[in-house]
């Protein structure tokens, strides 16, 4: 599961950049509105992206602080026997 993560960043990043590409190319806009469309966009992904990173970082949070508790319960069975 994790790798399916980690191999979507990249495919995300492909997208967003063929995006902008055909964007440009086929662009019924002047340049200013077409920069401006673009911003618009950029600023959207990056929200996103900061919504996943926080997601990822109260996920990772929440598995470290588990796994913690894991392994203390494990060290105190082990040390009371």
């Amino acid at each position: 599961m994790n790798d399916n993560r980690i191999s979507a960043l990249p495919l995300f990043l492909s997208g967003l950049g063929a995006g902008i590409a055909l964007t440009l190319l086929m662009a019924s806009r002047n340049g200013v509105a077409t920069r401006r469309l673009i911003g618009r966009q950029v600023k959207g992904g990056e929200e996103w992206m900061k919504a996943k990173a926080a997601e990822a970082e109260n996920y990772v949070q929440t598995r470290s602080a588990r796994l913690r508790d894991g392994v203390a319960a494990v060290a105190d069975a082990v040390a009371r026997s």
